[in-house]
């Protein structure tokens, strides 16, 4: 069912409304990512200076169990500021406005067919562009332990998925796309500011990440269930990660 973006308008934030409330959203999953850092050293009774802090924050993307605190604490504060901020919206309904629709199987099926090619085309692009088949910021992560593994496999495939998604092709696709930006125009912005996130990756990475941003927006707004990107996110980021234990001689 092709979600067309265009009914209920009022109960939707308009074009400054998305704009200052999506601000609103990535300070709070900045908050979100750091205030476990600072219970960390909490408790492992590190003095807390501006030079620890800075030390420790700079590990996040080495330490896999680092890496899980942050993107654990940035989902946990962010997803419900999502939706009290959508639930702030005079007659707003969270199913609707985030299409937390369900699917048929066929089109998960069709769409799992479209992921395939994405990562087959994304993979000719990044070959294309010159850069390394598994990005340095990946290749610098440690992951130890057994733990390390799972918690890793956590923050990327489920916390990542969930508050990106719900955040970018949720509730910012669904504001811009009610303004004069129009259904492709939104998916082009929310590409744009979901690769700009990504600053821990090579430019010809965030090349990529607008391309798979844009089909990931095509495939919320065709099947009217933001659920279908987030599986496809899912799978992405679970090849990106079995890629990285391969490369690694985990397995």
């Amino acid at each position: 069912m092709l979600d067309t973006n265009i009914d209920s308008r009022g109960s939707i934030w308009g074009l400054w409304g998305t704009f200052l409330w999506g601000m609103v959203l990535l300070v709070a999953f900045f908050i979100g990512q750091v205030l476990p850092l600072f219970f960390y050293m909490l408790f492992q009774n590190i003095e807390i200076t501006e030079t620890s802090f800075d030390l420790l924050a700079s590990n996040v993307s080495k330490d896999a169990f680092l890496l899980f605190l942050s993107a654990m604490g940035g989902m946990l504060l962010a997803v419900p500021v999502t939706f009290a901020i959508a639930k702030f919206k005079k007659g707003s309904i969270l199913k609707e406005y985030f299409s937390l629709n369900g699917f048929k199987w066929k089109t998960l099926g069709f769409w799992i067919l479209i992921f395939i090619v994405l990562e087959i085309a994304v993979g000719l692009l990044i070959e294309a562009l010159g850069a390394k088949e598994i990005p340095n910021f990946m290749l610098n992560l440690e992951y130890p332990t057994l733990m390390d593994k799972v918690l890793l496999l956590i923050a990327v495939v489920i916390a990542a998925p969930i508050v990106e998604e719900l955040v970018f092709r949720g509730f910012l696709l669904k504001g811009f796309s009610n303004t004069f930006m129009g259904v492709h125009g939104a998916i082009f912005l929310t590409s744009v500011l979901w690769a700009s996130i990504h600053g821990q990756y090579e430019i010809d990475y965030l090349i990529a990440i607008f391309v798979i941003g844009v089909v990931f927006g095509y495939a919320r707004i065709q099947t009217n269930s933001l659920f279908i990107p987030m599986i496809m996110h899912g799978l992405m980021n679970t090849l990106a990660i079995v890629g990285l234990f391969y490369e690694k001689g985990v397995f």
